[in-house]
């Protein structure tokens, strides 16, 4: 017994040691005159523009945000588009009007660093793991679109991501894959529903900038593109928005009208597998998870009522709209989700040509 104890001193001492190391973890962050040039892109360099002037950082990424509570936000309408993500019992908020101006938000819980990154133009937004090559770094914009989209670039290397393929297109980690996080895009009205305790990042960014008052005017509504892309849309509106789901440069796409009255949740197919879809076009979420291979009799059904529980399966368990099991003995225990995002049309048909409806 005595030698156990010790066992387990020893080992938990280890652990602590460990976790106060990367708690002190510091994130890499290099002076851009240190940048190693390269010359190689993985994209196709003419439908590269500057989408702003001067360079790394011409728009201001949130590297220290502040957070507020749900009661506490007094500068958003319920029809306000936000993005989520939840790490364990820990649920943030970026709210869409704070990410117009900004566009990437690097935060972090716990032991867990990423990235929100929106592009306004195409109308997407994701979570990247901050951590690229076992280098804890942030992620800024690098004034650079590729097909009208935001190339972030990370602050240890200099190196360009496409942020809708998730890639490294140039520098040092050319053609690496981001490690991307599942997040939620809804409604301020449905995120504060359904989660009444997450933390909100304030306007209080340290930053001068209207959030009250859209910077592109009325581009989510006309058919404008402001840069050129190497495939144009065609008879469907540039500006709708379609869910996309990736696999192996692959997308399967997911139109919000299957939804059009509300919540429902619904089987379907994505590269050969079968998947359940759960949306609503009222709220502006939609989410796909993966059937789990260990259940072949696995179903979900939408469910009403207070709370974030918004599905239900065969077996009575009670999911989150990020498929965590509400209560039960596997409560905290997510579904699988696929790795998508949302986007307008024309950003679709502009890096996968091939898709199809």
């Amino acid at each position: 017994m005595k030698l156990f104890k010790v066992i387990a001193f020893n080992c938990f001492t280890v652990l602590m040691l460990f976790s106060s190391c990367r708690a002190q973890e510091k994130e890499v962050v290099n002076d851009p005159a240190e940048y190693e040039y390269f010359a190689d892109w993985a994209i196709d360099t003419e439908y590269m523009e500057a989408g702003c002037n001067g360079g790394y950082d011409c728009i201001r990424s949130l590297d220290t945000p502040r957070f507020v509570g749900v009661e506490e936000v007094d500068f958003l309408q319920p029809e306000d588009l936000v993005i989520g993500i939840r790490m364990g019992n820990d649920v943030h908020c970026y709210p869409h009007v704070i990410l117009d101006w900004h566009e990437i938000v690097n935060d972090k819980i716990d032991d867990i660093a990423f990235s929100i990154n929106y592009c306004p133009l195409t109308g997407s937004g994701m979570a990247w793991d901050r951590r690229v090559n076992g280098q804890l770094t942030q992620f800024g914009v690098s004034g650079l679109l590729y097909n009208s989209n935001v190339i972030p670039y990370d602050r240890a290397t200099g190196s360009h991501w496409s942020q809708m393929r998730q890639q490294c297109v140039n520098g040092a980690y050319y053609k690496a894959k981001v490690t991307a996080y599942p997040v939620i895009e809804t409604t301020w009205a449905t995120w504060k529903a359904l989660y009444p305790n997450s933390q909100v990042v304030s306007t209080e960014t340290g930053f001068r900038r209207d959030y009250g008052n859209y910077p592109y005017y009325s581009y989510k509504e006309n058919q404008d593109v402001f840069f050129p892309t190497a495939h144009d849309a065609d008879s469907i509106h540039p500006k709708k928005r379609f869910y996309g789901v990736l696999e192996d440069d692959q997308v399967a796409l997911f139109d919000y009208n299957r939804f059009a009255f509300g919540p429902g949740v619904a089987a379907d197919t994505a590269f050969e597998k079968k998947v359940w879809v759960a949306g609503s076009a009222p709220d502006n979420y939609m989410v796909v998870f993966k059937a789990p291979k260990d259940k072949p009799d696995f179903s979900l059904q939408s469910v009403s009522g207070k709370g974030p529980a918004l599905l239900q399966d065969n077996e009575g368990y009670t999911y989150d709209l990020f498929g965590y099991v509400i209560d039960g003995p596997d409560e905290g225990i997510p579904l699988e989700r696929m790795n998508g995002y949302t986007a307008y049309w024309f950003a679709w048909v502009a890096f996968f040509p091939e898709l199809h409806l």
